[in-house]
């Protein structure tokens, strides 16, 4: 076999191992919506992006659509790793029969493991079958560090802002992290989707964060702290009242 004919072998191998036919997905967010973005914003370039070593945290997984192209795609380096977390149990809105998004969450673990089985970097993904607050907690005390997170968990606000800020605190300096459902609103009251958790931690961090908004998603990338905290030069302003007689 000629060296042309080797690599040719090798594109067409490699083509066939991407193939998204080969997976089962009883919906399509993921490809329809987020693919997209993702392949220009993370593939377009892929000398920068195949064969570095990565490290991968993912909180909500459900079928496995982003986790399946996150092990295709970012996987390729012999030392990368990625974790994803998800209780298997859906979420409110898969939950009633009438809904669009219903989903017979039976079915959701065995769904997820049989297209994760089906990549080539398989052996690199560790599944914790929990809560995202008591898996994160645990591998925060693991001491975890990751450079690449996405967030796609539980859709009610006060679940996504925790889930932000311990992920924060272990995404690496440079690191990128994605909020999916920036745009859900599953939930008549404003207060309890995504969109305000999101928001409301821009605002927390805005010293170490580049943001960039998409379709659907907010993007954050960490960099160093641009911004020192000043102490007030009043003492008697401290607590945003004059106490001075």
């Amino acid at each position: 076999m000629t060296m042309d004919s080797e690599s040719k072998a090798s594109a067409s191998s490699e083509q066939l191992s991407l193939d998204r036919s080969r997976f089962t997905f009883q919906h399509s967010w993921f490809d329809q919506d987020v693919r997209p973005v993702w392949e220009k914003l993370l593939i377009a370039d892929p000398i920068r992006i195949r064969g570095i070593k990565r490290n991968i945290l993912e909180v909500g997984s459900f079928e496995g659509a982003s986790t399946t192209w996150i092990l295709d795609h970012l996987m390729t380096h012999p030392d990368s790793q990625m974790t994803a977390i998800d209780t298997f149990e859906g979420g409110m809105e898969h939950l009633d029969p009438d809904q669009v998004y219903a989903y017979d969450v039976s079915t959701l673990e065995s769904r997820f493991r049989s297209n994760t089985s089906k990549c080539e970097h398989v052996n690199k993904l560790r599944v914790m079958k929990a809560k995202s607050d008591d898996a994160l907690l645990h591998l925060r005390r693991e001491g975890a560090r990751f450079d690449f997170i996405y967030i796609d968990a539980s859709h009610v606000a006060i679940d996504v802002l925790h889930d932000a800020v311990i992920c924060w605190r272990m995404l690496d300096v440079h690191g990128t992290m994605v909020f999916d459902d920036l745009t859900w609103k599953g939930y008549m009251e404003d207060c309890y989707n995504p969109r305000i958790a999101i928001k409301s931690f821009l605002k927390c961090v805005p010293q170490e964060t580049e943001a960039m908004e998409t379709d659907s998603q907010m993007w954050l990338t960490k960099v160093p702290n641009r911004i020192s905290a000043t102490p007030n030069p009043d003492p008697a302003l401290y607590y945003g009242i004059n106490v001075s007689k």
